[in-house]
C-alpha cells in the first residue's frame, strides 16, 4: 500500500546567465507556466536593481519580494486548491527564479487538509512543464519537492533498516508521481538527513546533457520545516553555486571531447614530420621548403590549440571560485546552527566538487603535452632548418673563396706570363706548341687558377677535419 503524504511543495530553483541571447527567458517561461497551466492573469514583471544580489520583482515591498498566486487543480474529479509564489533574483551575473507550486496544509476553514497520493505532484507539474529540458535554462535547475510523511509518523523510529526503506520508497513514489511518463526518472544518487529529516537525491552530476537534479525531502518535524523557511533564501544560494558547478563541469566535458581529437591530432602530425626527417643525409630544396612550410603551419595549431587549453582551464576556475563560494554558504549556515549536521549539503563539496577539481587538473596536465609537443617540434625544425641553411651558406662561402682564390691565381699567372712566355711568336718559350703569347697566356692563368682553387679546397677539407671553423 502506497503511503499518503500531507501538504505536498515543489520547488524550482532555475539559473540562467544574464549576459545571454535570452536574458529574459526564465521570466517569460514563468509566465508561460503561470498562464497557461494554472490561470494566472497577473504576469511577473522585473526591474533590475543594483547590487551582487537583489530580488528583482518590480512591484516589491520591504516585507514581500515574491509574486503570489492562486489556483485549482483536479484530481478525480474533485477540485483541489493550491498556492504559489514566484521570486525572481539575480545573483551576481545569474537570473534566479524560485518558484514555489504547493497544497496548502490549511483549508480555507482553517482546517488541515487531507493527505494525497504521490501521484498529486503529477498536477503540480502538468506536461511536465518544470522540467529541464522545457525550462532550458542555461546554468540548470534544482526541483526540490517536500512533503509530510502525514500527521501520525508511522515510520518511527526512522533508524531502522526496515523503516529507512519505506522512506526510500515513498520518497521513489513522490519522484515517479511528479515525473510524467514521457520523460526518464534520474537516477538514485544518496540519502541522509537534513535539520532532522530523511532527504533523497536523485541525478548523478556526471551524466552530462542527461543530467536533473531533483531532490525529495520527507518533513517529520516541525522544526524541519521552520528551519528550511528561515534558510529559503540560503538554499537559493546553495543551489546557484551547485549548478554553476555542474555545468561549468559539463561543458568542461564538452571541450575536452575536442580536445581530445586535436591531442590525437598533433601526435599524429608530428608523428608524419619527424617520420620524414632524414637524419644522415641532407635535405632536397624540396624537404627543406616543406620543413619552412611546418614552420608556418605549427604556430597556428599551437595558438588553436591554447585556445582550448585555456578554455577548460577557465572552467576549472569557473568551478572553484563557485564551489568555494557554496562552502562559504554553509559555513555561514553552520555558524548560525553550530550542532546542526550539515553533511548532506558538504558533501557535494567534499565529494563532488573534488572529484571535478582533481578530473580537470588531470586533464590539463595531459592536454598540456600537446602543446610541448608542438613546442619541441617548432624548436627541432627550427634547428634542423637553421643547420641547413648554415651548411648552404658555408658551401656557399667555399664557393666563393674557391672562385677567389683560382681568379686571383688566374690573375698572378696572367701577371707573371710576359716573364715566362716569349712576346715574339717566331721564338716561343715552348716551341712545340706554336700558341700564340696571348693564347700561352690564357692558358697559363687558367693553370694557375685552377691550381690555387686546388688547394683552396684541400685546405678547407683539412681544416674541416680538424674542426676549424672557416672564415
Amino acid at each position: 500500500m502506497i503511503k499518503k503524504v500531507y501538504a505536498p511543495n515543489v520547488h524550482l530553483f532555475a539559473f540562467h546567465l544574464k549576459e545571454s541571447d535570452r536574458p529574459n527567458l526564465l521570466w517569460d517561461k514563468c509566465n508561460t507556466i503561470l498562464s497557461r497551466k494554472f490561470g494566472l492573469t497577473q504576469p511577473l514583471e522585473i526591474e533590475e536593481q543594483i547590487g551582487y544580489r537583489v530580488d528583482l520583482l518590480k512591484h516589491k515591498t520591504e516585507d514581500d519580494v515574491a509574486l503570489h498566486f492562486e489556483s485549482q487543480v483536479f484530481l478525480d474529479g474533485t477540485q483541489l486548491p493550491i498556492t504559489g509564489v514566484a521570486a525572481p533574483i539575480r545573483i551576481h551575473d545569474t537570473y534566479t527564479l524560485a518558484l514555489n507550486i504547493r497544497r496548502p496544509e490549511l483549508d480555507e476553514n482553517g482546517k488541515k487538509t487531507n493527505p494525497l497520493n504521490p501521484n498529486f505532484l503529477k498536477l503540480l507539474n502538468p506536461s511536465g512543464c518544470l522540467m529541464p529540458t522545457e525550462i532550458g535554462s542555461s546554468l540548470g535547475q534544482t526541483l526540490l519537492l517536500t512533503v509530510w510523511y502525514t500527521q501520525e509518523k508511522q515510520w518511527l523510529p526512522r533508524k531502522s533498516l526496515q523503516n529507512r526503506q519505506k522512506l526510500r520508497e515513498l520518497a521513489d513514489n513522490c519522484l515517479r508521481g511528479f515525473i510524467p511518463n514521457e520523460y526518464s526518472c534520474p537516477d538514485f544518487y544518496r540519502e541522509s538527513q537534513l535539520f532532522g529529516s530523511p532527504i533523497f537525491e536523485y541525478g548523478v552530476p556526471t551524466q552530462g546533457k542527461d543530467y536533473c537534479h531533483v531532490v525529495v525531502w520527507i518533513f517529520c518535524e516541525t522544526e524541519t520545516d521552520r528551519k528550511f523557511t528561515h534558510y529559503y533564501s540560503s538554499f537559493v544560494n546553495l543551489f546557484c553555486y551547485l549548478n554553476k558547478v555542474v555545468t561549468a563541469y559539463k561543458l568542461s566535458r564538452q571541450v575536452h571531447d575536442v580536445l581530445r581529437k586535436e591531442y590525437l591530432a598533433i601526435e599524429s602530425y608530428i608523428q608524419e614530420i619527424f617520420q620524414g626527417m632524414p637524419v644522415d643525409k641532407k635535405l632536397t630544396e624540396k624537404e627543406l621548403n616543406q620543413f619552412k612550410k611546418y614552420l608556418k603551419e605549427i604556430p597556428q595549431k599551437y595558438l588553436s590549440y591554447n585556445q582550448f587549453t585555456r578554455e577548460l582551464d577557465n572552467y576549472r576556475l569557473t568551478i572553484d571560485i563557485n564551489a568555494q563560494n557554496y562552502k562559504r554558504e554553509i559555513n555561514d549556515i553552520q555558524s548560525q546552527l553550530p550542532g546542526e549536521n550539515l553533511s548532506f549539503l558538504s558533501q557535494f563539496f567534499d565529494e563532488d566538487y573534488r572529484l571535478f577539481r582533481e578530473q580537470l587538473q588531470s586533464d590539463l596536465g595531459y592536454f598540456q603535452h600537446g602543446a610541448t609537443l608542438l613546442e619541441k617540434a617548432m624548436t627541432a625544425i627550427q634547428g634542423r632548418v637553421d643547420i641547413e641553411q648554415t651548411e648552404s651558406d658555408r658551401s656557399f662561402q667555399n664557393t666563393i673563396a674557391i672562385m677567389g682564390v683560382g681568379l686571383t691565381s688566374g690573375a698572378v699567372g696572367a701577371t707573371v706570363a710576359p716573364y715566362i712566355i716569349a712576346q715574339e711568336p717566331e721564338k716561343p718559350l715552348l716551341p712545340d706548341f706554336h700558341l700564340h703569347p696571348l693564347t700561352q697566356t690564357l692558358f697559363l692563368s687558367l693553370f694557375f687558377g685552377v691550381m690555387g682553387a686546388g688547394f683552396t679546397v684541400i685546405i678547407q677539407k683539412i681544416m674541416a677535419l680538424r674542426g676549424i671553423k672557416k672564415l
